[in-house]
């Protein structure tokens, strides 16, 4: 971090100096310092700033110090001068209005109303800006001192000091065009921010669509998986279904739907709005934001989660708050049982899971058998923490490639990998070095999947065997019928940790040492010699409820149910529930 005012240090010593070839090399200094301290020390930004060493201030910095150079040369004419200094004002004027611009672009949390599939003219999102726009609003925002140093010095160089201009116009250019790019959607973000008129419109097409089930949604982008996974299971719903999100950047974010998407931004508009023809509201988390929503008693609310898992927050008491919780089987009903959530046994209804009807029992089809390594991730804090990542994920990916051409690995982090503890995002880096290693030294066919393209489901399917930690991602791997192995990084006895986690009781655990692992995989892709395929079956049924009625019949049966029974009756008093909580990815 200290070598970012080192070399700007060096750079005015060059230019008290009235060296321009020691300058230019101070200057390039600088610039592969930059890069430098941010790949090396990501954090560094902040005491920067404090500092008062910020990215600004040091653009102001070495500017002066050109001014400076141009000064103590001597010979250059105070026109030369006076042309760097009025430049770099007139250029820091419009570097500021683009960079404004970006920022205002970047800030579309800020819109009250932003919809998705509500008919022409809907207040949507604009388009985002193009890549190449972004790239020079960065180089503005920090590199935008970069031509003027070069041409300047040159220009003392080869005795033309105007050709400094050509730098300060090139930099002025840079920023008219940014600017200029951005006023289309700056324009456009404007009329989204009249709440008022766009309220009105919002309001007019919802009343349109008559919704009567809304599938209610807050979190960050990273989470959006949580919302996608019960997009399907409402399209088939034969009683009409929307999407209600409270963060703008989710609705660009969700998966491709057919059903209308309405996200509202802020508690006061979200709690004017009138849902009035809605009767169900389902919500996939446990979030501070589900109160604007639960204090409407013309409506029943309802926990449907993202996964039934036997991590300890699927039992979490804020899910008493709720009119009905939906779980897959008889273990999520037994997990709220045996826990002290206090949610009535009324309360809970058991609906299967909808989403789990593309799992195929058919193998993967390839060459050779492919295991997928699902690990969840670190949890909210040590208690909620079940991921294998930090302790075992290395040796376990170390021994599925030790078996050579034998076997095909994908890999498949959670979503949140990485977001509380830094050092689970760097075991993740190596494991993605190591998978892409052993392909380049001839493996061939291993995968890692992430962002976009991380369909679990789909992974499933691709796979004939599972590693996993404790999560929803065995409840969701259970209808395949294929074997699985479940983590137990503490190491504890096997009846122990079969009594205490149920959805491991047709698994193969991995101890710490992973010491297991090679005759798992010997036993369980040898055809006719799992010994555990008839306790998958039987754990299918205690997981996720019959084969029939299927889950998407049962499903509806309770959105059904729950809409023709009317109003709830007011238990929480006029203010409604107070629900302050993380939501659990799982």
């Amino acid at each position: 971090m200290l070598l970012l005012p080192a070399a700007l240090g060096l750079l005015l010593v060059a230019a008290l100096a009235g060296a321009p070839a020691w300058f230019l090399s101070a200057a390039a200094l600088c610039y592969a310092a930059e890069p430098a301290v941010e790949r090396l020390l990501p954090d560094a930004a902040r005491p920067l700033r404090w500092g008062q060493m910020g990215v600004g201030a040091r653009v102001l910095v070495r500017q002066a110090a050109l001014v400076l150079l141009l000064a103590q040369s001597g010979d250059v004419g105070d026109p030369a001068i006076v042309l760097a200094a009025l430049g770099f004002l007139l250029v820091d004027w419009l570097r500021t209005v683009a960079l404004a611009g970006a920022v205002a672009v970047r800030r579309v949390n800020r819109l009250p109303f932003v919809t998705r599939n509500l008919g022409p003219g809907e207040p949507a999102l604009p388009a985002d800006p193009p890549a190449w726009q972004a790239r020079l609003a960065g180089l503005l925002e920090s590199r935008a001192d970069l031509l003027p140093l070069l041409f300047g010095s040159v220009g003392l160089l080869v005795d033309f000091p105007p050709l400094l201009a050509a730098g300060l116009a090139a930099t002025a250019a840079a920023a008219l065009v940014v600017h200029a790019g951005q006023m289309p959607r700056l324009r456009r973000m404007r009329a989204l921010l009249n709440a008022d008129r766009v309220e009105h419109d919002v309001q007019r097409r919802v009343n349109r669509c008559r919704p009567e089930v809304v599938l209610y949604f807050n979190g960050p982008p990273a989470t959006v998986y949580q919302a996608n996974m019960w997009l399907d299971a409402l399209e088939r719903l034969d009683r009409k279904a929307m999407v209600l999100l409270r963060t703008p950047e989710v609705v660009g974010a969700l998966a491709p739907t057919t059903l209308p998407v309405l996200c509202i931004t802020r508690a006061e508009d979200m709690m004017n709005f009138d849902l009035g023809t809605v009767k169900v509201a389902l919500y996939p988390g446990n979030t501070g934001k589900n109160l604007h929503l639960l204090r409407e008693e013309h409506i029943k609310h309802v926990f449907v989660g993202h996964g039934d898992s036997d991590k300890g927050p699927s039992s979490n008491p804020v899910s008493k708050v709720f009119d009905e919780v939906w779980v897959a089987g008889p273990a999520g009903r037994d997990r709220y049982h045996n826990s002290d959530a206090g949610v009535r046994d009324e309360a809970i209804v058991e609906v299967g899971r909808p989403q789990l009807g593309e799992i195929t029992t058919e193998p993967s089809g390839g060459p050779v058998p492919t295991v997928l390594y699902a690990p969840t991730w670190e949890g909210w804090d040590n208690e909620h923490g079940y991921s294998s990542l930090l302790g075992m994920g290395e040796r376990i990916v170390r021994t599925l490639l030790e078996q050579g051409p034998r076997l095909r690995v994908i890999y498949r982090p959670h979503p949140y990998t990485g977001r509380r503890l830094p050092k689970a995002a760097a075991v993740h880096e190596r494991l993605v070095r190591m998978i892409e290693q052993a392909d380049r030294n001839g493996a061939g066919g291993h995968q890692v999947v992430t962002g976009a393209d991380a369909s679990l489901y789909e992974c499933f399917n691709r796979s004939d065997m599972l590693v996993t930690d404790i999560s929803s991602v065995i409840s969701d791997y259970i209808p395949s019928l294929k074997p699985y192995v479940v983590t137990n990084p503490e190491g504890m006895d096997e009846s122990v940790f079969r009594a205490e986690f149920p959805s491991a009781s047709a698994a193969y655990l991995l101890g710490p040492d992973c010491a297991e692992l090679g005759d798992i995989l010997a036993v369980a892709a040898t055809p006719g010699q799992d010994p555990l395929a008839g306790e998958r079956r039987t754990l299918r049924d205690y997981l996720l409820g019959p084969e029939h009625p299927d889950a998407m019949t049962r499903f509806a049966a309770a959105v059904d149910a729950l809409a023709r029974s009317g109003p709830r009756s007011t238990m929480y008093g006029p203010a409604g529930p107070h629900v302050t909580t993380a939501p659990e990815p799982a």
